[in-house]
């Protein structure tokens, strides 16, 4: 196991902080303890806030302490369990309980009380609220109502606030959170009540794309959730050492294996219908005889976020997007005729072949059209600075050749440089909390509280977060309703109080299509 590739995305995030960070170098040495009350612990809530925590602290702390109350015997079982399976680099500790713990780094207990003289943070949730506190604020301790999207969410910010500790995160970036409650059905802090109960029975077929860190918080959570019909998850990629340091799912044994059925198996022991695809999500939307209505968006890639759009036009898209610290979910609802699709939403600057050829070779652009021609001492010369040891070593050679080598191996460097890519799984997670907040109030036909996009940065708090109400682009694609609502009828998709259309062909968007990508 490479352990340094296991733990280089959080690595990598901290790193980026600069001074910001003063123990950014380090973070990886020092001690965490995991701990909570029995009072909530032996609440549904406060076992899956705990187990949660578990699977997402092993992740960015090497060096973790588990101790629970002698009266939560099963759950410290299943903890130990879960430990062994996940643990990657370090086992993690067990311990008798203590009173006053020291000689930790930072602390996160799953209850209400809080001591601030200690590095102490304290989490829990009740329904659709999740709550924390670092300072002196003492949490309420009413968690009766059962809802693992908020029990997670909880478990994120709570592993937030130890990253913050352990990095030693400058009060210029962000603060510790003293006391804070926040809903993931309305996106308000300190709400007046926690929620509607969960449905009782989610009846859809819903389509996961992408199986990465966000990817595995969504499956994670539907796990967890009534879900009764097909679950289908779509990804080309296996999961590799790096995936260890993101992937709340993912332990030591699915490096190598593909995580479309890595997926599918979590779904399968949790009892649910499920179906992992292991392709590009070009290549599956090819094979459709069903179109899903719900499609649930766990991507890195601009690329295939277009190509969900245009090649599905579903009921509904919920997507989740993260950056360093910034966590991210976008709603494209058919019938909403004024917001953002994904195709509005997520733009990219295009780059032309020449322009990757260059930044490949250093080659001038007018040489790269001339059939036969090889590489001369004046391409050397012409280029920069930084190339001309390349193309020396390339003189006399065709520059097809040197060009098609040039970019394959750039690729390549690439993909590798993908494994110290920054994230940290909490961000990941609770993007995934918001995802399936959003389906669930689809399906649940409660109206969304959510203007197209939300987004908040996580190391300043959701206190900082941001509502975008994105309107619909007048040059995009999704301004030919007429066309599109006839691909919908094509695959079987009427919106309700419309005209019901007959069956197509797919050249009703003839030359309105985009270059593939898979993911």
């Amino acid at each position: 196991m490479n352990v340094e590739l296991a733990f280089s995305r959080p690595q990598k995030s901290a790193e980026g902080l600069g001074d910001l960070a003063t123990d950014r170098h380090r973070f990886l040495e020092k001690r965490v303890l995991l701990t909570g009350e029995p009072e909530i612990l032996n609440m549904e809530n406060g076992r899956a806030a705990l187990l949660y925590a578990l699977r997402l602290l092993v992740r960015i702390c090497p060096n973790l302490t588990v101790t629970l109350p002698e009266s939560c015997e099963s759950l410290l079982s299943e903890a130990h369990g879960l430990a062994l399976a996940v643990a990657f680099g370090k086992a993690v500790e067990f311990s008798g309980e203590t009173d006053l713990p020291s000689g930790f780094d930072a602390i996160l207990s799953v209850g209400s009380a809080v001591y601030p003289a200690l590095p102490f943070t304290v989490i829990n949730s009740n329904g659709w609220v999740a709550r924390v506190s670092s300072g002196q604020i003492v949490l309420p301790k009413e968690c009766s109502q059962d809802n693992p999207i908020a029990a997670l969410a909880a478990a994120c910010l709570g592993v937030g606030e130890v990253f913050k500790r352990l990095i030693g995160l400058k009060p210029a970036r962000g603060v510790l959170l003293d006391g804070l409650s926040f809903s993931l059905r309305t996106y308000e802090l300190d709400p007046a009540n926690v929620g509607p109960p969960l449905p009782e029975r989610l009846d859809s077929d819903l389509l996961v794309v992408g199986a990465g860190a966000i990817g595995n918080g969504i499956v994670a959570l539907l796990s967890a959730l009534p879900f009764v019909s097909q679950i289908l998850v779509v990804d080309r990629e296996k999961y590799g050492p790096e995936n260890l340091g993101t992937c709340m799912l993912v332990d030591p044994t699915d490096i190598g294996q593909a995580k479309a059925k890595v997926m599918e198996e979590w779904l399968k022991a949790a009892g649910k219908n499920a179906v992992g695809m292991e392709s590009s999500f070009a290549d599956y939307a090819d094979t459709l005889s069903n179109y899903p209505k719900l499609v649930l968006n766990g991507l890195d890639n601009i690329d295939v976020r277009h190509e969900v759009q245009r090649m599905l036009w579903p009921d509904l898209i919920v997507d989740g997007a993260i950056g360093d610290f910034t966590c991210q979910v976008s709603r494209h609802l058919w019938t909403d005729e004024n917001a953002a699709c994904l195709l509005c939403l997520f733009r990219k600057p295009c780059r032309s072949a020449e322009a990757v050829a260059f930044g490949a070779t250093g080659l001038a652009t007018s040489r790269l059209g001339i059939i036969d021609a090889v590489v001369t001492v004046e391409d050397v010369t012409a280029a920069p600075k930084e190339k001309q040891e390349y193309l020396r070593a390339n003189l006399g050679r065709p520059i097809c050749s040197v060009v098609s080598e040039a970019v394959t191996a750039k690729i390549s460097q690439e993909e590798q440089a993908r494994g110290f890519e920054p994230s940290v799984p909490f961000v990941a997670a609770f993007s995934a909390c918001m995802v399936v907040a959003e389906a669930v109030a689809f399906l649940a036909r409660w109206p969304s509280l959510m203007e197209t996009r939300y987004q908040f940065d996580f190391l300043a708090g959701p206190a900082y977060g941001l509502q975008f109400p994105e309107g619909r682009r007048a040059d995009c694609l999704c301004q030919r309703r007429k066309n599109i609502a006839k691909l919908r009828a094509a695959h079987g998709l009427y919106q309700v109080g419309a005209t019901v259309m007959v069956r197509t062909d797919s050249s009703l968007l003839a030359g309105m299509t985009y270059p593939r990508i898979g993911l």
